[in-house]
């Protein structure tokens, strides 16, 4: 019995290791690479970049109604994120005094795949109710003013405690009928103004947004209805999206990593909104 269960638990430690090495994306040979895939597509190309919607509906009302109420959560998938300029003194993440690093900078967070996102609130109305605008593990809920035709903001979600305290712009435009959201700069937070928005506290990382190429992303939709479509068999893979953390700072758990991983997939536990 012990030799079975010797060759059992090396038998799963081989398992992950082959995992492990099958899974992991070698990113350095592919940044000096402009045509592999972490540089992505342009959007203003054809066939256009797809987003993909997801809709939820609420079960007190049904399919053929003529104003159910819903959400949609459309997701925008980013090949790869560069990381933000961290200050440090030695190997301890250190703020900026009047501005300045006084020790020096190191990238943290460079990953592989990430997935961003914005949802709408439908109830029984043509028009949203709210937005949930998606920035890293934070965001922010807006409320439609129909007479302004602005989205405001209401309330602010964090997912990771008093480090990450984001000061959110006031307002969501519309141009067309479409929210205008800006994508930060080789990465993949959203903000609906141009500028530099902080973040992170300690170590400061920011992200800078603005107007670059235009990514029209109601050109290319793909509707999935969650009850009513069969899903593609990606969209219910339940890992992460990326490679595992490497070469971190302190602990891992404190997510301060010169490469992180990338995100769970679309279906997540933690909605935007709730029927």
């Amino acid at each position: 019995m012990k030799k079975i269960l010797r060759f059992f638990l090396f038998f799963t430690f081989v398992y992950k290791k082959i995992l492990e090495f099958v899974m992991v994306t070698k990113i350095d040979g592919l940044k000096v690479n402009f045509s592999s895939f972490l540089y992505g597509k342009n959007p203003k190309k054809q066939p256009p970049v797809p987003i993909y919607a997801v809709v939820t509906y609420c079960p007190t009302t049904t399919f053929s109604e003529t104003f159910p109420n819903f959400y949609v959560t459309y997701w925008m998938f980013y090949p790869f994120n560069e990381g933000k300029d961290a200050c440090f003194l030695g190997k301890v993440p250190a703020p900026l005094i009047f501005s300045k690093c006084l020790g020096h900078y190191r990238k943290l967070g460079n990953h592989i795949g990430d997935w961003e996102h914005i949802s709408l609130l439908f109830s029984n109305h043509i028009y949203p109710d709210k937005l949930f605008l998606s920035v890293h593990d934070a965001g922010a809920f807006y409320i439609y003013n129909r007479n302004t035709n602005v989205f405001k903001f209401e309330s602010k979600m964090s997912r990771k405690g008093v480090a990450q305290v984001p000061a959110f712009p006031e307002f969501v435009r519309l141009q067309g009928g479409h929210p205008v959201i800006f994508a930060a700069e080789g990465s993949h937070g959203l903000w609906s103004t141009p500028g530099e928005h902080e973040f992170i506290r300690v170590p400061k990382i920011l992200d800078k947004t603005g107007y670059g190429t235009p990514w029209k992303t109601w050109a290319s939709i793909k509707f999935y209805h969650i009850g009513l479509s069969e899903l593609p068999s990606w969209m219910n893979f339940k890992g992460k999206w990326g490679n595992p953390k490497t070469k971190c700072v302190l602990l891992k758990k404190f997510g301060l990593c010169e490469y992180t991983e990338g995100p769970r997939g679309l279906l997540r536990e933690n909605k935007d909104f709730y029927c």
